[in-house]
């Protein structure tokens, strides 16, 4: 058996869409790919320096699905395009987007489940980013 050291490794890695409103109101999504629970009722997920961590600045609720099958080439493109670059970002993910009556969040309803959420703390904030550590509010999802 190879050792590959010591990592932070947790398998299979989530793909996350974080969904949070732009200063003009209009939906954004970025895909994150580090984070997970953090206790029974929180969750921590990594930031760098993006739109949505401009967003969190302005707002501390934000959404979060699980990329799937289904939304993958989506969920890719907003992880690649940036808001600040392409202001038609979630119209051209095809996504169907919804305003949550919980959190100032929009939810993407071509998801099966989303976690509405409130970042009860930033752990390291730099410029470059920090980590968030996050209340679930509620999860929310179609059956």
């Amino acid at each position: 058996m190879k050792s590959f050291g010591q990592k932070a490794w947790v398998v299979p890695q989530p793909v996350l869409i974080i969904g949070t409103y732009n200063d003009d109101g209009t939906p954004n999504a970025m895909n994150a790919a580090w984070g997970g629970q953090w206790d029974a009722k929180e969750i921590m997920i990594c930031m760098g320096a993006h739109a949505t961590t401009e967003n969190l600045a302005r707002c501390n609720e934000f959404t979060v699905a699980f990329a799937t099958k289904k939304t993958m080439v989506a969920s890719d493109f907003v992880g690649i395009v940036s808001a600040k670059n392409d202001t038609q970002k979630i119209q051209k993910t095809g996504w169907r987007v919804a305003k949550s009556e919980n959190v100032n969040a929009p939810i993407f309803t071509d998801f099966p489940m989303t976690l509405e959420c409130r970042i009860l703390r930033k752990i390291d904030e730099t410029a470059d980013g920090y980590n968030i550590i996050a209340e679930i509010y509620i999860i929310s999802g179609k059956i």
